[in-house]
């Protein structure tokens, strides 16, 4: 069985004489991962809330560390708070039933901003408006149920929700890079896979690569091209 070889040059020039069908398999794929991405995919919004928190009420304007601390402490149990079932079924009941507890568990989400008293909660939803109204809900609920569950601290809100007005998926950059690079590696691999099952003679190097022989010389052509006048009868 003869060994398959094949020069970085053969590459070059397998890529060079295929430019025009990987430019369009290129372009094809990225189209089409736009297509999918604007046509396929659901555009979801997502909008925050945040709620500030206290380990206790205070007396006076100033702040200590101590204190502090304590409002970080407590701060991280009520991100955990934030979405457990007693303040989705507050939530949900608080709407007219407009959303369940199921639905909320997987649209809400709650972080505590780097240790300290801020809790950001997040809600994301198909629908704007809807998304907004859950969060501004949650921040006007969730004070006194939380305060009737962990009986300690005081949360306030900071701000009210917006409603977004672009949603932040799909990326739509993302899907195009991806599509772009899909199609240019995927047409590239096919036109190498080509030029490795190519046996056709296209160099004097092919001859003496397949052959093991030099080349002493080779036959120009004798005639031109054909005219369009006279291509019916040369043939």
């Amino acid at each position: 069985m003869s060994k398959v070889e094949i020069t970085l040059q053969d590459i070059f020039l397998a890529l060079k004489r295929y430019l025009v069908w990987i430019c369009l398999t290129t372009f094809l794929f990225t189209v089409g991962a736009l297509a999918y991405a604007q046509f396929f995919i659901t555009p979801m919004y997502s909008t925050t809330v945040s709620l500030c928190v206290f380990a206790n009420q205070r007396t006076s304007d100033e702040v200590t560390s101590t204190q502090m601390a304590a409002d970080a402490r407590i701060a991280y149990t009520y991100e955990i708070l934030l979405t457990s079932q007693p303040v989705l079924e507050a939530v949900s009941t608080s709407m007219d039933g407009a959303v369940s507890v199921k639905e909320l568990a997987g649209m809400i989400s709650a972080s505590n901003v780097s240790s300290t008293q801020i809790i950001n909660v997040t809600v994301q939803n198909s629908d704007p408006q809807l998304a907004a109204v859950i969060a501004n809900t949650l921040a006007e609920v969730a004070p006194d149920t939380l305060n009737s569950i962990a009986r300690g601290g005081e949360m306030v809100a900071v701000d009210r929700a917006e409603v977004p007005t672009a949603p932040y998926s799909p990326d739509i950059g993302k899907y195009v890079s991806t599509g772009f690079i899909l199609g240019l590696l995927l047409s590239c691999a096919v036109v190498i896979l080509i030029a490795l099952l190519d046996t056709t003679i296209w160099r004097e190097e092919d001859l003496e690569r397949s052959f093991k022989l030099p080349v002493l010389g080779t036959v120009p052509s004798m005639t031109g091209p054909a005219k369009a006048g006279n291509k019916r009868k040369e043939r």
